[in-house]
């Protein structure tokens, strides 16, 4: 997993060519020690200055971060000692669940435009039984898990539903989030094809475990980890204070049942019931 213990940001300056002062900065990031995580942002700063200041194009992603900016709430070791998940805090302040071999696959659904809804809304008024459209996206997403699992009998799942789709929790076997057959099952069962190219990037399967902000009327973003002044720390726990309190009322996902093998293995228990106990899954209340 691309979770680094480390990040520090440093920034190169120089002049350009009329003799004024530029500076450029960057964050980067080490498994070893914070100066390590500075001698790398200090030398990837003064490359890129160079670059700007000569005149050449960066691109994009030229100078982006690799691994997320995250910082490690609680750690999760193997049987080696070796950390195999993690919770981290993420860009707009949720909780979110990073696993090296447990599979997650998040299945939004897509969203409903303004004249669906509309239709939807009369359809009631003549037809009780009319079906929502969401009702109709989860019928899709649980008829493909059915037929993969028809397909692949030896396969088990938990399925949770969240605020804007299904979550499915492989629960049979361990997975590399990297290879070419996980990649393939990810997109076989409709998951959004963003999350599965970052779990190829980032090395691991990801789950929100905290309702999203602004779904509990939580408004604007925490400060960024790791925090550049004591100021900055201070907010950042004022915010979370609040976040905790608003957060108090919704779930972020509810359990609806188990599919296909019953099979557990060992080391899906464990994310099991770190996952139920921190989304609230089993609780009644509002998802956010």
């Amino acid at each position: 997993m691309k979770i680094p213990a480390y990040w520090a940001k440093a920034t190169a300056t120089d002049t350009d060519r009329e003799g004024k002062p530029a500076s450029f900065s960057c964050w980067r990031s080490s498994d070893h020690s914070i100066e390590d995580a500075h001698e790398s942002a200090l030398a990837a700063a003064k490359q890129v200055l160079r670059r700007l200041l000569s005149g050449n194009r960066v691109g994009r992603y030229g100078y982006g971060e690799t691994p997320l900016r995250e910082e490690i709430v609680e750690s999760i070791a193997n049987a080696q000692g070796e950390m195999s998940a993690a919770v981290t805090r993420n860009g707009y302040g949720s909780l979110v669940l990073s696993t090296d071999r447990v599979m997650f696959i998040d299945l939004d659904f897509p969203l409903v435009s303004v004249g669906e809804s509309l239709r939807y809304f009369f359809a009631r008024l003549f037809r009780p039984a009319a079906v929502s459209p969401a009702a109709r996206c989860e019928s899709d997403a649980r008829r493909r898990l059915e037929e993969f699992l028809a397909g692949n009998p030896h396969w088990g799942f938990r399925l949770y539903r969240t605020c804007a789709g299904l979550r499915a929790l492989a629960t049979h076997d361990l997975f590399d989030p990297a290879d070419e057959a996980a990649q393939a099952t990810m997109q076989t069962l409709g998951a959004d094809p963003l999350y599965v190219r970052l779990c190829k990037a980032q090395g691991c399967f990801r789950a929100r475990l905290t309702p999203k902000p602004w779904r509990c009327g939580q408004q604007g973003n925490p400060p960024r980890w790791p925090f550049e002044s004591d100021q900055q720390a201070r907010l950042f726990q004022q915010w979370e204070s609040a976040y905790a309190r608003k957060q108090a009322r919704y779930a972020t996902c509810r359990f609806l049942g188990e599919l296909g093998a019953e099979r557990v293995h060992p080391e899906v228990q464990g994310i099991i019931e770190l996952h139920d106990r921190m989304t609230r899954c089993h609780e009644r209340l509002e998802l956010a």
